[in-house]
């Protein structure tokens, strides 16, 4: 029999946790019933004024940030302040970089390669974007709740550090299909982001440099990949492959959900009312003939479709997602289900 795939898994309950710091003030309690729209929690913080990638503004490793960082967590700096220096050419040579405005050191995200200049203090309401039962709340683990849940399988996820990474989902273009340089928006402070069918490495420091928890992308270069430690989700594969509609698509209408990213598992979990169905829809596919199918040929390698007809035992005609029919064989092809 052959498996199908389901490009997003449903679980009618899911248990997780929201992480939340000392300064956020939690508005719900063990056994409360939260509905989409409710009050979570009211988190606390500093606007990110300025951030900087070390890797790239003292051209060293990621592994060798903190050796040159010369201020220290939650320090006071002025404008002129130098936050980390780095001596070369047998010290002839010494790179800074400086402070440009008054503000709030915060190393947090130094295992990135990041260092922020913090602002003013802010605050923001964090409403429940979905139904769930408040199992616990304390202020180590943060809140505990039990919900239905939508699972979205990774190929490669990277991080330099395995932390929960909770926070919103937003989709860059609505998931389309045009590679970005930038972001839309001046600030992508804790959200998690679909960016679409390709990630350039432009478009990630961006993101990061803007705040950004953890990106996801259906394809990205390889090397970019390798060489950078920041959270980034990899869901189709390496290089500019095709990417389906389908999945963009079922992708962009979760903007504005709540995530998790569940390293261990290489799971994306949504946090959403859906009206999706598919829990009790077989495995296993029973006709071959009207199946949906990603191709992983060298020639059609992401490319989605149907199929129309079988051509004896080994080979099938596939109409594909933009239009044209091939005849391919069965062993090359995933069979998934939306």
């Amino acid at each position: 029999m052959i498996l199908k795939h389901r490009l997003l898994e449903k679980y009618d309950t899911y248990t997780f946790r929201i992480p939340v710091s000392s300064r956020d003030k939690v508005m719900v309690k063990a056994g409360d019933t939260v509905k989409e729209g409710m009050d979570l929690y009211l988190r606390k913080g500093n606007n990110a004024r300025h951030s900087f990638y070390l890797p790239d503004q003292l051209r060293c490793s990621l592994d060798t940030v903190m050796h040159y960082v010369t201020c220290i967590d939650g320090e006071f700096v002025n404008e002129g302040d130098v936050l980390a220096e780095k001596t070369t050419a047998g010290g002839l040579t010494v790179k800074k970089l400086i402070s440009p405005s008054n503000g709030i050191v915060d190393l947090t995200r130094t295992k990135s390669g990041y260092i922020d200049v913090l602002g003013e203090e802010h605050e923001a309401l964090i409403k429940s974007s979905f139904c769930a039962e408040i199992l616990d709340v304390n202020p180590f683990e943060g809140i505990t709740l039990k919900t239905s849940a939508l699972a979205l399988d990774l190929l490669s996820v990277s991080s330099a550090e395995r932390v929960l990474l909770a926070g919103e989902f937003v989709t860059l273009n609505m998931g389309g299909r045009d590679i970005k340089l930038k972001g839309d928006e001046a600030s992508y402070e804790g959200k998690i982001v679909f960016v679409g069918k390709h990630l350039h490495s432009s478009l990630l420091r961006d993101l990061f440099e803007k705040g950004a928890k953890f990106v996801l992308t259906y394809s990205m270069d390889y090397q970019d990949f390798r060489n950078q430690g920041l959270p980034i989700g990899l869901i189709g594969g390496f290089g500019e492959i095709y990417s389906g509609e389908g999945l963009l698509k079922m992708l962009a209408e979760l903007n504005g959900s709540y995530a998790i990213v569940d390293f261990d598992e290489s799971q994306l979990f949504f946090l959403k009312e859906t009206k999706k169905t598919n829990t009790k829809e077989s495995v296993f596919v029973k006709n071959l003939v009207g199946s949906k199918i990603v191709s992983h040929t060298l020639g059609s390698y992401g490319m989605a479709g149907e199929i129309m007809s079988t051509e004896g035992s080994s080979y099938v005609t596939v109409e594909w997602e933009h239009g044209g029919r091939s005849v391919i064989n069965l062993g090359s092809l995933e069979f998934v289900s939306y």
